[in-house]
């Protein structure tokens, strides 16, 4: 018995409607995997998702896809456990016959008049995978910046030069369309592998080695179209901006769009307009510690783009985060000096969480310990000696901050270890998001946080010192 295929024929369909847009894909099955075919299609406008349409075979294994899209876009057949990648342009059809195992599909072939578009657009996708100049992190974390943006302006010249001489050597005509969207692709995938070198680099040294690129390394940026409206839709030109102006920020860049929104919204009046500008500001209202540091001023940015001209549906999502803001990575947060202490994402013994008076009015040591890491008695008795060691600042507020999530199992453990009548303060973090990995100890997140009398950060130590050494610290915190 051959081994299981699948055959795709999809037929070009005779009698188009007459309106703008619109596609028409049918087709025929051999030897189906099962009885439904999807048409994945990408969002059209910011702020939407994904969308799918279905549709069972008939008992021939025919079937039918009817859709209006008005701009070019990329999009997938799923049928079993094989996705195919398509390209889809306004009023331009197209038919293809493939066979495919469950995991990859082999031998298509398109035809009709989206059929040239389809086969090279196959071809590049082929030539990446297989031909194009590899970059792997092995490569990476030997490479210095000037090896790497050198390996990457090999790797982009191969890409550029398919591109250019594929029309030429099989005498196709490619429709500018998918032109312009392949080559906003490779460009702006070239820019946030560069813009991320030096983190990506300091990932895979486990934060041992550093690369600091000089200026020149960065120079790329001056050919490439920062403000781009036309490619946002694009998953490439959406993670380049993000790169970007985290590069303008000098954060590294596992900090994402956290660290803080002032300067973020300065940066992006100064680079972006149109729809770059609203997702960007969109991934600022999602990401921001603002919503729970400056209410205030995240009420006045959330006014003024609600009354800008973001599209509907993003204005929908913002909306949404407005009235129900996201958690954020609570311990990332206390690594930023100058910031407010976040007194929500604690909760003290009887559940209740600090008011905003809790952290001001005398300064503030933080020290953040998870108890499945190591004995909480250590630091029980490391604080109470700082405690009793004080000169300066005696009324000083110094908390445990227990890190273990499960609030409930703290409480008992609480209790159990009659901390309620110390002189130091317990309290329970809980406010945490998918990315909170309780690697205290390894230095990844502040093991302790000091605080002046107005509940501002101005220090974040990522090691426990000597008492001696801390009370020296402390002594500067201004009165």
């Amino acid at each position: 018995m051959r081994p299981n295929r699948l055959i795709f024929s999809f037929f070009l369909c005779l009698s188009l409607s007459g309106l703008a847009g619109q596609v028409h894909i049918s087709g025929k099955i051999h030897d189906p995997i099962d009885a439904v075919v999807t048409l994945v299609v990408p969002p059209t406008s910011l702020g939407e998702t994904s969308w799918n349409i279905s549709t069972r075979l008939s008992s021939d294994n025919e079937f039918r896809f009817v859709l209006r899209n008005d701009l070019a876009t990329r999009a997938e057949l799923v049928h079993g456990g094989s996705s195919i990648p398509i390209f889809i342009i306004p009023d331009q059809s197209f038919s293809l016959e493939l066979t495919a195992g469950d995991q990859e599909v082999n031998g298509i072939q398109f035809a009709g008049p989206g059929g040239a578009d389809n086969t090279f657009f196959h071809e590049y996708l082929h030539f990446l995978k297989v031909e194009a100049p590899p970059v792997d992190s092995g490569q990476l974390a030997r490479s210095t910046a000037r090896e790497y943006r050198k390996l990457m302006d090999q790797n982009r010249a191969a890409r550029q030069s398919f591109l250019e001489s594929y029309s030429r050597t099989t005498d196709w005509q490619v429709s500018p369309q998918l032109l312009q969207w392949l080559r906003n692709d490779l460009v702006y995938t070239y820019a946030t592998e560069l813009l991320r070198y030096p983190s990506v680099f300091r990932n895979l040294h486990n934060g041992t080695k550093e690369r600091n690129p000089s200026a020149r390394y960065y120079d790329f940026l001056q050919s490439i179209r920062i403000n781009n409206p036309d490619a946002i839709l694009q998953d490439s030109y959406q993670r380049f901006l993000e790169s970007f102006i985290i590069y303008q920020l000098k954060r590294p860049m596992g900090w994402e769009l956290r660290t803080g929104g002032e300067r973020q919204y300065a940066l992006l009046n100064r680079f972006f307009f149109g729809p770059p500008l609203h997702y960007l500001q969109h991934l600022i209202f999602e990401r921001s510690i603002r919503w729970l540091v400056y209410p205030e001023y995240m009420a006045d940015e959330y006014r003024s783009f609600m009354a800008s001209e973001a599209p509907e549906l993003l204005k929908l999502q913002v909306k949404k985060l407005r009235e129900s803001p996201p958690k954020i990575n609570s311990v990332g947060s206390f690594s930023i000096t100058g910031s407010p202490i976040l007194g929500e994402v604690f909760q003290l013994f009887n559940g209740n969480r600090p008011d905003t008076a809790f952290f001001k009015g005398r300064p503030t040591l933080l020290y953040f310990h998870d108890r499945q890491l190591s004995r909480v008695g250590f630091a029980v008795n490391y604080l109470r000696k700082l405690k009793r060691n004080l000169v300066i600042h005696r009324d000083m507020n110094i908390c445990l901050v227990d890190l273990n999530v499960d609030f409930t199992a703290w409480q008992s453990f609480h209790a159990a270890s009659g901390y309620a009548d110390q002189s130091i303060t317990h309290l329970s973090m809980d406010y945490f998001d998918d990315l909170f990995n309780p690697a205290v100890e390894q230095g990844r997140i502040p093991k302790m946080v000091l605080a002046d009398a107005d509940g501002i950060i101005v220090e974040a130590l990522h090691w426990k010192p000597p008492v001696k050494r801390v009370l020296e610290i402390i002594e500067r915190i201004p009165y």
